[in-house]
């Protein structure tokens, strides 16, 4: 019933696959590890949000437009050359009136859409805003890698002081969203075309306590199909009857609340934890549907990385090396979804309850960059062990807990915004040397491997 897209990765890049799913030494494994996270260290640095030069299009004492070049990747659209546009008032400190971020890409394979573009629209409301407190009007428009994606709401942020890590922030949006080509999907069946009408709202707390910096994430979304012509897939797997929710067929909900901690414990030592829970009615659209080790399929399309087929090869997705965090977040089980929906099989939870855990330590690398002036605060090569518990409800009952446990390296790139949202790119190289549960015979302790990108405990 899954399908699956035929591997497009270049040639370049199949012998370090092979050698990656083959047994190594482990001295041979990081030399290629290095290797590997040189080449997508260049990657990152294409498709990372942050600052680019840009040239002025329109400059005027009231408004100024930049613009600057943009080039990015995948399978279907090959390179897909591109502008960024960014308009806003100059005397302000990226928080004026009629804020514009957009751009437009042609594909230079000429697909059946070769032309995409983002827009998104901020204007405060000066009722609901005060100094460091915007509150406002936000409307995004989008069409790109075969999804339509269209929202308006209100956005309020509330900052007491001059600390970006304390504060408030509550949203409110109704959107619509289509997928109409099935080309750019690396597992079609993680993803329904009916289009959608939602309704989503966010909640998120960031403040600190004796332990450290902490943070409170609250979202729920509710919606259904505007049409239903294409077949709803139950939970099972198996085509079925549309669930309905109070008389209304198609109608679905689903709540996620996540709690991050960290704690200082002194020269170079560190405790990060997160706690996840999340619910879906019988309903909710596979693309939103919880996975034991990865983000859903519809938190892929955040990321110029994973919102397409063909941005990291292929082969390295399909052979389960690649983890997308979000979700339960349980890394050592990456290989075994990956290996479900390879088979066709549902790999996915209507229910999910997870805790995360990194113990960090200090390492020779990252006192050298701390040592450097200005790159220390930017540039950083963390090491950890880590341990991940999760308890899953696959549609009929709640399995047996699965853990993991490993060590870790993440190098990261950040230039935070003026609120003290990332910019930038996480890289993590993990071992999960330990699984609870295995299949095929395989042995409970073992060498794996995984490319992460991005934290899973984010703060």
């Amino acid at each position: 019933m899954m399908q699956t897209a035929e591997p497009q990765g270049s040639p370049e890049f199949s012998p370090i696959i092979g050698m990656f799913v083959q047994k190594r030494p482990i001295g041979s494994m990081l030399s290629l590890v290095v290797r590997t996270m040189g080449a997508f260290f260049f990657l990152l640095i294409l498709l990372t949000p942050v600052q680019k030069a840009a040239a002025q299009l329109i400059a005027t004492e009231r408004y100024e437009v930049g613009i600057a070049p943009d080039l990015r990747f995948n399978s279907v659209d090959g390179i897909i050359v591109g502008v960024r546009f960014r308009g806003e008032d100059p005397r302000t400190f990226l928080d004026g009136p009629h804020r514009i971020r957009a751009g437009i890409w042609l594909g230079t394979r000429l697909p059946d859409h070769p032309v995409s573009y983002a827009v998104s629209y901020a204007h405060p409301v000066a009722a609901l805003s005060d100094v460091n407190s915007e509150g406002g009007i936000r409307l995004a428009s989008s069409m790109r890698t075969g999804l339509h994606l269209h929202e308006a709401g209100l956005h309020k942020r509330w900052q007491p002081g001059f600390d970006e890590f304390v504060s408030t922030e509550l949203g409110l949006h109704a959107g619509f969203y289509k997928r109409f080509d099935s080309d750019y999907l690396l597992y079609n069946a993680l993803w329904q075309e009916d289009p959608v009408i939602y309704l989503r709202s966010d909640f998120r707390k960031r403040d600190s306590n004796r332990l450290g910096r902490w943070a409170l994430n609250l979202s729920g979304i509710t919606g259904a199909p505007a049409s239903t012509s294409d077949a709803f897939i139950a939970f099972s797997g198996m085509v079925d009857e549309r669930p309905e929710l109070f008389g209304q067929e198609g109608l679905f909900g689903q709540v996620q609340l996540e709690w991050a901690q960290q704690a200082e414990l002194g020269s170079g030592f560190q405790l990060r934890s997160r706690v996840f829970g999340g619910a879906s009615t019988d309903a909710v659209p596979q693309e939103h549907r919880f996975m034991a080790s990865d983000a859903a399929a519809f938190g892929w399309h955040n990321s110029a990385l994973t919102r397409a087929r063909g941005t990291i090869p292929v082969k390295w997705m399909r052979s389960g090396w690649v983890q997308i965090p979000g979700g339960p977040g349980l890394r050592g089980y990456t290989f075994r979804t990956t290996d479900l929906l390879e088979a066709g099989l549902p790999a996915w939870s209507q229910h999910a309850l997870a805790w995360n855990l990194e113990f960090l330590f200090p390492n020779p690398v990252n006192s050298y960059f701390s040592r450097i002036g200005y790159v220390g605060d930017l540039l950083m090569l963390e090491s950890y062990l880590f341990a991940d518990a999760g308890y899953l409800h696959d549609g009929d009952d709640w399995q047996d807990p699965l853990m993991n446990a490993g060590a870790g390296l993440m190098l990261s790139l950040n230039i935070p915004d003026y609120l003290g949202r990332d910019r930038g790119f996480h890289l993590r190289y993990e071992l999960p040397v330990w699984l609870s549960e295995t299949w095929d015979g395989e042995a409970n302790f073992r060498f794996r491997h995984i490319l992460g990108l991005g934290m899973v405990v984010r703060l």
